[in-house]
């Protein structure tokens, strides 16, 4: 007992991702009332406390493999991933587009997207895990491209910024293909970061804004003055989820139903909640995407503060375990792992919030899923071995 209060001290992160599977297990448990498309939804968050053991002996090998040996071995990773996201992409076109048949083996169809492959008793979703390997490649060619230019000019950073674009818009696509833009905009939060962290000059980072803004101000322009443009470049799930978001109330039989219901429930439950189970209204993915909403209706604006601070501590723990590191790849995968994160938090709650659309993004290490919390807990089998190094080199630093 002694030696297991002496870790937690010594690593708190590890007792924050403790903290968070309690969250995210008693979370999952309180929603089973409102999962009516699930078989046996009261025993559901059994199964999440069953992924969380998995994750943690997933980040305990991680941590003892060492993530030189991964990184030898990333590109093979990589590939791989990469072979499994073509399979999805390809049998998502031949069942939307031609024979609605299904002609990868075990390929799964939901919500719009073909993005699972369906293992008996376990949805593996390539997605997730790419993100994180696809960090750790970016990871590595930055060290690479730091060691290598001493003197950064605007040449060498183009370079870099090609060798980025041929790591990260491979999956990107192929995930977009499989009508995953949840996943894929995460992806390119990730690569934000991780240039962020690589030591570009700063006007590029102005350049992206500026992209970024006149993109998405287009896009207005054309919703609102080109609306038939911006329906024949948007459609089917998509538009529907934008229209949800734009008049949930108006769009409650159908495409604003989600938001609206879980709107009503949180609204009205307090500081305290209306308690454990509670139904007000129900609303789909209650145990996914919408976790939050179930924590703020049942435990009210108390139960969403102490999740929230858990959230904000986990993330600046990850935050100050990339500051004090000396390694340049492992500040660049801890701050591509903290753009998926932070990214995936701000877009969940603001959508449960009504302030952005629906996209299926979840909340990291809350939300109910074993591909998205096995490819967390594998970022965080590596992070724990920064942490190591990092006490290491502390240790010896004191005896010099």
């Amino acid at each position: 007992m002694e030696n297991l209060e002496e870790t937690l001290k010594k690593y708190p992160l590890i007792a924050l991702i403790i903290l968070l599977g309690a969250i995210s297990c008693f979370a999952v448990a309180s929603a089973a009332p409102i999962m009516t498309n699930i078989a046996n939804p009261y025993m559901l968050w059994l199964k999440q406390g069953l992924y969380y053991v998995l994750g943690g002996a997933l980040s305990y090998i991680i941590y003892k493999i060492g993530q030189d040996t991964l990184y030898t071995h990333i590109k093979t990773l990589y590939m791989v991933f990469i072979v499994l996201l073509i399979g999805l992409a390809v049998d998502h076109f031949v069942y939307t587009k031609l024979l609605h048949i299904h002609i990868v083996p075990l390929a799964k169809f939901t919500n719009g997207a073909t993005s699972w492959y369906n293992i008996p008793g376990f949805s593996f979703q390539p997605s997730e895990f790419m993100k994180i390997i696809m960090v750790m490649y970016l990871a590595k060619i930055t060290q690479e491209y730091n060691d290598r230019i001493l003197v950064k000019t605007t040449d060498s950073e183009i370079q870099y910024i090609i060798q980025v674009m041929k790591i990260s818009l491979p999956p990107a696509i192929l995930i977009y293909l499989q009508n995953d833009s949840g996943v894929m905009m995460i992806i390119m939060a990730a690569v934000f970061f991780v240039l962020l962290s690589s030591g570009m000059n700063g006007n590029w980072f102005l350049f992206i804004l500026v992209i970024a803004v006149v993109g998405v101000l287009g896009m207005a322009y054309l919703f609102i003055y080109q609306n038939g443009v911006f329906t024949s470049i948007i459609s089917g799930h998509k538009l529907d989820r934008i229209y949800g978001w734009l008049d949930p109330e108006g769009t409650t039989g159908n495409q604003g139903l989600q938001s609206w219901y879980a709107q009503l429930s949180y609204g009205t439950a307090g500081w305290f909640g209306h308690g454990f189970r509670a139904v007000v209204k129900v609303f789909p993915e209650g145990q996914t995407d919408f976790i939050f909403s179930v924590i703020a209706t049942d435990f009210g604006y108390v139960g969403a503060l102490i999740t929230l601070l858990a959230i904000a501590a986990f993330d600046i723990t990850i935050l100050n375990i990339g500051l004090k590191s000396d390694n340049i790849r492992d500040k660049t995968f801890i701050m591509g792992t903290f753009g998926c994160l932070i990214f995936q938090q701000i877009w969940n709650i603001g959508m449960i919030l009504g302030l952005l659309p629906i996209t299926g993004i979840t909340l990291p290490m809350l939300s109910y899923g074993g591909s998205s919390l096995l490819s967390y807990m594998f970022a965080m089998g590596i992070i724990i071995d920064i942490d190591y190094q990092n006490k290491l080199r502390d240790v010896k630093h004191k005896q010099y």
